[in-house]
């Protein structure tokens, strides 16, 4: 077994693995470079959405995909908000995966940012399964990624015990900001009123 606590994303990854039943739905909430959307489909998911507002995240996907083998009609790459995953999606996921930051090898100007992130996560949970689980690694370490962790925390800190359990995991003594997940489960169904 691999030393999983070394490799944030593969961390996450493994958690999500634990919650995704084979055939199920997930969600990519932002694609980037692919490989979550590539460990998704390996992991047995039938109907993978993939969402990233910049073509090149979308085009570089898609490429992992094909030379993985795994690009199919149920894989659908979304050129959009991850906030507006609702429009496209209809029933309920299993897991959904927030990587969030910027496209690594591209502008860094462009980066996920705590106003959208934070709707895209109440999003994500009005999809939820019972049992599912929304999983967000955060990097706080660029400009703007510090005040979306905040938001993003202070979500998850105003969530109803009662329906969810929220888990927060950093890395105690590793230097340079480094990536930190926060999990969250859907233990009974809920019923949301619109923001």
């Amino acid at each position: 077994m691999k030393n999983l606590i070394r490799s944030t994303t593969q961390l996450a990854m493994f958690f999500v693995s634990q919650y995704l039943r084979p055939g199920g739905t997930a969600v990519d909430a932002t694609c980037g470079n692919g490989n979550d959307t590539v460990a998704l489909a390996r992991a047995g998911a039938k109907d993978i959405y993939a969402f990233d507002i910049q073509k090149t995240a979308i085009e570089r996907t898609k490429a992992a995909l094909v030379k993985e083998n795994l690009y199919s009609e149920n894989i659908h790459l979304i050129q959009d908000s991850h906030e507006n995953m609702g429009a496209y999606i209809k029933g309920n996921v299993q897991a959904v995966v927030f990587n969030l930051g910027y496209l690594p090898a591209a502008s860094k100007e462009i980066a996920t940012c705590g106003e959208t992130t934070v709707k895209a996560v109440k999003a994500a949970l009005r999809l939820l399964s019972v049992d599912g689980l929304v999983c967000i690694t955060m990097y706080s370490g660029h400009p703007g990624g510090e005040e979306e962790k905040r938001k993003v925390l202070e979500l998850a800190r105003g969530l109803d015990q009662r329906i969810y359990h929220a888990a927060y995991i950093n890395m105690l003594n590793q230097q340079n900001h480094p990536p930190e997940i926060l999990l969250i489960t859907l233990k009974r169904g809920v019923e949301f009123e619109e923001d």
